[in-house]
């Protein structure tokens, strides 16, 4: 059977229940946030690899092949696998990505948007669609429906008007596809820490990308360690990501790739995001951390600093969209781990030090 998908990345702006191409959207879920520390959800990383990049992985491991990515805030480009761009605003580059697929003689359109995190088991829902007569079928978990869509391509060229009117008439007579499978909405930080930590619990199909140097320890390729820093299990230490002197990492923490965290700096119940320097001496927990940015689980506040001996960006900016999309298409580069540094820094204020940890 040959099924296209299209995968809409959520933006900043709260949508109402018409302009969400990918399915219709419940009240309950309308208004969820979509942004991580000023980021669309599905460009985070999760243990190595960002949410948009696993759910093509798992579209590719059905057998899709045909996947295109479009962004809501994005109103010049459309990235698809193959890296091409388009132009046009929103709605014309959805359209126009439903016709080259109706054109190339798809039978079915798996449409999700993310958002949220959802693993649905696609032969599963393919074989439910077929048992029933209706076009166009929803998933739904036991908080309502997601935003996760499989529709026949046959109603789509049937209809009159644009592609989007087009499944809009097919809405209404939609079938209700119970998922009993892992999901989470992410409409929260807590709901990403919360899918971290599944992830360290094999709750989820979320596997970390490096090797399990102990158990519950996962360490990529090209990661440095001080020999002197403890970390315990589970943690995960991300590609060419440099852990200093005396560090202590911790309490299921994820500190991805291309980060540093200098010498005798604690991270405890912590995600901290690509290309993030933490400061030396420090104590963070409880924290989600990207670049300047810090938010507090346990009190529910953001923050951002100007001090870059605390925490500050190492990552120039990039088209995030092209690089997520993209890098399940480039060869995988190996780098040795072989030898153990520290890089010496200006060390942080002792009032700023206190306040960081007056935090946990």
């Amino acid at each position: 059977m040959y099924i296209g998908a299209i995968i809409t990345i959520a933006g900043e702006k709260r949508a109402s229940r018409e302009s969400i191409p990918a399915a219709p959207r419940a009240q309950a879920t309308r208004n969820s946030p979509q942004l991580l520390l000023g980021s669309p959800t599905a460009f985070s990383d999760v243990l190595g690899q960002t949410l948009l990049d696993r759910m093509i992985q798992r579209l590719r491991g059905f057998g899709i092949d045909q996947v295109s990515v479009i962004s809501e805030d994005t109103t010049d480009k459309v990235a698809a696998i193959d890296g091409q761009t388009s132009g046009g605003g929103f709605w014309s580059v959805w359209d126009s990505v439903v016709s080259q697929y109706l054109n190339q003689g798809i039978e079915k359109l798996f449409l999700a948007r993310l958002g949220p995190y959802v693993e649905v088991e696609v032969p599963d829902l393919v074989h439910f669609h077929s048992q029933h007569s209706k076009p166009l079928t929803q998933v739904y978990d036991e908080k309502g429906p997601l935003d996760v869509v499989l529709v026949d391509a046959a109603d789509l060229r049937a209809g009159d008007g644009s592609y989007r009117s087009r499944l809009s008439t097919l809405i209404p007579q939609r079938n209700r596809y119970r998922f009993s499978g892992y999901s989470n909405r992410l409409a929260e930080p807590a709901d990403f820490r919360r899918l971290v930590n599944d992830a360290f619990l094999s709750r989820c199909a979320v596997q970390p990308v490096g090797h399990e140097v102990r158990a519950g320890i996962w360490i990529a390729d090209g990661s440095v360690v001080d020999k002197t820093a403890t970390i315990e299990a589970p943690a995960y230490i991300g590609t060419e990501t440099r852990i200093g002197a005396s560090c202590c990492i911790g309490g299921s923490s994820a500190i991805e790739r291309s980060c540093e965290i200098d010498c005798g700096t604690t991270i405890e119940d912590c995600c901290v995001f690509p290309g993030t320097y933490v400061g030396m001496g420090l104590n963070m927990r409880h924290c989600l951390v990207s670049g300047s940015k810090l938010f507090h689980l346990g009190r529910k506040i953001e923050m951002e600093f100007n001090d870059r001996h605390l925490i500050a960006d190492l990552l120039a900016p990039r088209n995030q969209m092209t690089n997520a999309a993209s890098r399940l298409l480039r060869p995988v580069r190996t780098i040795s781990s072989s030898g153990l540094s520290a890089k010496v820094s200006k060390v942080a204020s002792l009032v700023s030090n206190r306040f960081l940890s007056s935090l946990g």
